[in-house]
């Protein structure tokens, strides 16, 4: 079966010129119209000849500062909210460089006529997903994707600029801290389809309530006409009431869905599953090289969206046999007779529970070890903060967990309500003690998950724990 090696399409050439920088953000500037750009950076390091540099301004930096060196190492022309001395007749000036530089983005997208974004947004699954439907689309189009998580208002842009006149599909991922900010970068990436995985508690203590959740979410889905099409998750009951004008097609394993997966099972490190479609009929069995009924309801989007647009079955299920993910979500590591599931990247109760699943399930089926738990503080839950790590702890001890080792000031309460359900529980104080504390209690044959919010950095942990021993890591 013939496939297309790779989901970013580097070939052609970009079609930035200063006459479309100028009609999308009313630039100052001396530069003739045809002058055009090799690519666009925010990153002095990132310069090469050709390239537009945009001086963004953040807390801690101010990229006015690299401006001149940016021309020196190359670049063609620089975009300031100021004259800055040294980049004389080079430079674009506009009020707000990052307001331009999502400009230029939306102008850039919309010139290239030939291909079609899809945006995918929720609370959980969003990068996961995102691989997923690029993979599968990639079976029959050229694709570019979000890189790692790349899915704010500077990182949305940053994508937007790998299309190529080659490009077929752009498949973005959407984050949001607020209300309003996904409207904002759906007005930047103008996405022809969106998938909406789960509303869920993470962001709750920056948006108050999980019914602010849902309408921030919800605003992907805004303007939709029936030209569009609309992947919504159909057993989340917040996300299958939301409202939109598009085509609407709906997942699930639990409800009656467009598209829909059944007979679930685990097979060592496989998931095997069947899905049966309304879009095609189809009804195929494959086995998916990740773990879980959460990757499961991510492969379903995936196949509805690539169904949707045309990708033969046969095509949709090779891919799914092959599908890799973004680093630290769900990495299979082996070090000796040990298995380390990393999927530290971020946590929130509904992924937190997840993972607890996945880990026991692939206890179960390698018929040896324990299940042994390295979690830590889930932030950004608000007022359900103390109420989601005792959840944690309690689904601890219902799924089977042997040993688990927590840390963080939030973990307090996960490590009462596990040790309260039968667990054998070490709350420590930092990375370092968990590490040392895993090294100390795992034995041959066990199966261990490391997870927590991002910048409790439990990813760490698994090379303090394993990096000395010699193990072999795969």
């Amino acid at each position: 079966m013939g496939k297309w090696s790779g989901t970013i399409s580097g070939r052609g050439k970009q079609m930035l010129s200063t006459k479309l920088i100028k009609a999308a953000t009313a630039a100052r500037t001396t530069l003739p119209d045809g002058l055009e750009f090799a690519d666009v950076t925010t990153d002095s390091r990132d310069v090469r000849a050709g390239t537009l540099f945009v001086a963004l301004r953040g807390e801690k930096f101010d990229g006015h500062d690299f401006a001149v060196s940016a021309l020196e190492k190359g670049a063609a022309a620089v975009l300031t909210d100021h004259a800055v001395p040294g980049t004389e007749n080079r430079s674009f000036i506009v009020p707000d460089t990052l307001a331009a530089y999502q400009q230029i983005a939306s102008a850039y997208r919309m010139s290239m006529k030939g291909v079609r974004v899809i945006a995918i947004t929720g609370s959980n699954g969003k990068t996961s997903t995102k691989d997923m439907v690029a993979a599968l689309l990639a079976s029959k189009y050229k694709v570019i994707k979000t890189q790692a998580n790349f899915n704010n208002e500077i990182g949305l842009p940053k994508t937007l600029f790998l299309i190529r006149p080659d490009t077929e599909f752009a498949v973005v991922e959407m984050g949001m801290r607020g209300l309003g900010q996904i409207r904002a970068m759906k007005k930047i990436a103008r996405p022809d389809a969106a998938i909406i995985t789960n509303v869920g508690e993470t962001h709750l203590e920056l948006l108050g309530s999980i019914e602010n959740i849902a309408k921030a979410k919800s605003e992907i889905l805004e303007d939709f006409t029936a030209q569009n099409l609309a992947v919504l998750n159909g057993d989340d009951p917040r996300v299958r009431a939301m409202e939109t004008g598009a085509k609407v097609t709906t997942y699930g394993i639990h409800t009656d869905c467009d598209v829909m997966a059944r007979d679930i099972t685990s097979d060592g490190l496989l998931t095997r599953f069947t899905y049966t479609s309304k879009i095609t009929g189809a009804e195929r069995s494959v086995a998916m090289p990740l773990l879980g009924e959460h990757n499961v309801m991510n492969a379903l989007a995936a196949i509805a969206m690539a169904e949707l647009y045309d990708v033969p079955d046969d095509e949709i299920a090779y891919s799914i046999g092959t599908i890799k993910l973004t680093g630290m979500r769900q990495e299979i590591l082996e070090f000796g007779d040990v298995t380390v599931i990393n999927d530290a990247y971020n946590a929130a109760p509904a992924s937190m529970e997840a993972g607890l699943k996945t880990l026991t399930s692939v206890v179960k089926a390698h018929g040896r070890g324990r299940a042994v738990a390295v979690l830590a503080d889930m932030l950004e839950l608000g007022s359900a903060s103390e109420e989601g790590h005792r959840s944690v702890g309690q689904w601890a001890a219902q799924y089977g967990v042997a040993e688990l080792i927590c840390y963080g000031p939030l973990c307090k309460a996960m490590a009462e309500a596990a040790r309260e359900g039968g667990v054998s529980v070490h709350y420590v104080a930092s990375k370092e003690e968990a590490a040392r504390c895993l090294r100390e209690i795992v034995r041959p044959g066990d199966v261990v998950l490391c997870k927590g919010s991002h910048s409790m950095e439990v990813d760490k942990v698994i090379g303090l724990a394993f990096a000395k021993d010699g193990a072999s890591h795969e």
